[in-house]
């Protein structure tokens, strides 16, 4: 009777020992495949200025989208910069202001003396005028009489007389004219540097508007809230961790290879990973790196008495897949 447990004891060992190798043949030996997990990168949404929080619209455990509003931020000391720089504007849009209506004073002024100018030559040449035609006339009987040649002179003299009023007011014209546009380009100038002071503030104004605008903190991917670091109207400091989200997809995955004989995997190498619970969920990858032979994870391990140890392979994987996190792959 003895011999006979003995022998049902021996037969049990010997049927686990061959199914755990079978096991272990079809999982890490016998095929060109070989088990993983899949992970997720947390990631953490920090500040980049000090701030103070307005309020939070997240709690742990919450699912996300891309564009849901996490934080309200505020700072202080950035809509201080925001409306000295409007200020800046204001000012420098006034003074453009009060020079164009200066210039345009000084311009009125300068057509206004080419006016005058050109009203004293027209009555100077009106005089002379008449006073040849009053000479014309008195002498017309004396022509008869005298001598034509002389009263030709006096009437070219006149003319002549005629002739330097028109250049002098020509001369004057001109310097008057000069004065303008030598106003005008003085004036354009200063314009000129005053446009590209407000220009440039404007810039600086339309960064500090759009930092302002980014202190507001968004989800940019599907996921999960791991963490909210911070609450409503507390001070935080710069480069203060705000929140963090896991994604709601894996974004790599740990295999393991065991034994010598899957160990001629290379990097870069193009490989499918499928669920091994639910095989239609399955993705395409390329191994990034390898590891050092390490214990397996408690998932992958048949057995609580034998540890099964392999040699880390890290694999690359879209973030649009149909894997859960932390799930058992089969990497083929």
């Amino acid at each position: 009777m003895m011999f006979k447990k003995i022998n049902s004891f021996y037969v049990f060992i010997a049927i686990f020992f061959i199914g755990l190798l079978t096991v272990n043949t079809h999982y890490f030996k016998g095929s060109n495949s070989f088990l993983g997990v899949t992970y997720s990168k947390e990631y953490k949404i920090n500040i980049e200025k000090p701030a103070i929080v307005r309020a939070t619209h997240i709690v742990p455990g919450e699912t996300v989208q891309p564009g849901d509003l996490l934080v309200e931020l505020d700072s202080p000391e950035l809509s201080l910069e925001i409306e000295k720089l409007k200020k800046e504007i204001e000012l420098y849009q006034s003074q453009k202001a009060e020079r164009e209506k200066l210039v345009e004073s000084e311009l009125n002024l300068l057509l206004s003396e080419k006016k005058i100018i050109q009203s004293e030559i027209n009555n100077e040449i009106r005089i002379i005028e008449k006073q040849i035609v009053l000479n014309r006339s008195l002498t017309d009987s004396i022509l008869k009489r005298r001598n034509k040649i002389f009263v030709e002179d006096s009437l070219s003299s006149l003319k002549l007389e005629i002739n330097s009023i028109r250049e002098k007011g020509a001369l004057e014209l001109n310097a008057v004219d000069i004065k303008i546009t030598d106003l005008k380009q003085d004036h354009n100038f200063d314009q000129s540097q005053i446009q590209a002071k407000i220009e440039l503030t404007q810039q600086e104004l339309e960064w500090k508007l759009k930092e302002q605008e980014n202190l507001n903190k968004y989800a940019t991917f599907p996921g999960v809230i791991e963490n909210v670091y911070v609450k409503p109207n507390e001070q935080v400091e710069e480069f203060t961790s705000l929140v963090s989200i896991n994604p709601i997809h894996p974004t790599s995955v740990v295999g393991y290879l065991v034994g010598t004989k899957e160990r001629d995997k290379r990097l870069g190498e193009k490989v499918i990973v499928r669920s091994l619970e639910h095989p239609k969920f399955e993705t395409t990858g390329s191994i990034i790196g390898f590891g050092s032979v390490v214990k397996l994870p408690n998932i992958l391990q048949k057995s609580t008495t034998i540890q099964t140890f392999g040699l880390e392979v890290f694999i690359q994987i879209p973030e649009d897949n149909g894997l859960p996190v932390g799930e058992k792959i089969i990497v083929k």
